[in-house]
């Protein structure tokens, strides 16, 4: 008898866990983590910003560029709308705005090129402050 019970237990737990199964197949199901809104008029977080170049190196020929992204972000991570980014001027870099107005995800984009073979140390400011990263960019 404890055999026969033990039986449907089982074949009624598995036909639970198949209709489950399907359930979950059927439908988008997200388990950890959330889609969140970008932050307008957030409110800065310097220490979450950070700026990254690609490539790092470049012929220094006034053509060939280098991509330089920043990111502005708030304290949650979240891209800040709407500000201005600006990058450090040097009289030897050609700076091209691409997108100086941060988008949804609190990206500004420049692409940089120079004429003369040297390394440099972008900063990029939003606003009246600095962001405390720096990227190093070559051009030989």
């Amino acid at each position: 008898m404890r055999k026969i019970i033990l039986g449907i237990t089982i074949v009624i737990f598995l036909l639970l866990a198949l209709g489950a199964t399907v359930i979950f197949i059927r439908q988008r199901t997200a388990f950890f983590g959330r889609a969140t809104a970008p932050s307008v008029g957030g409110e800065i977080a310097l220490d979450n910003c950070y700026l990254f170049a690609s490539p790092l190196q470049a012929q220094a020929n006034g053509s060939e560029k280098i991509r330089v992204t920043a990111f502005i972000l708030d304290s949650q991570g979240k891209g800040v709308i709407g500000e201005v980014v600006f990058l450090g001027q040097d009289e030897r870099l050609e700076i091209t705005p691409v997108q100086t107005i941060t988008d949804n995800l609190g990206r500004a984009i420049f692409d940089i090129s120079s004429k003369t073979p040297v390394d440099y140390l972008i900063e990029a400011r939003v606003g009246n402050k600095v962001l405390p990263q720096r990227v190093k960019v070559s051009f030989r």
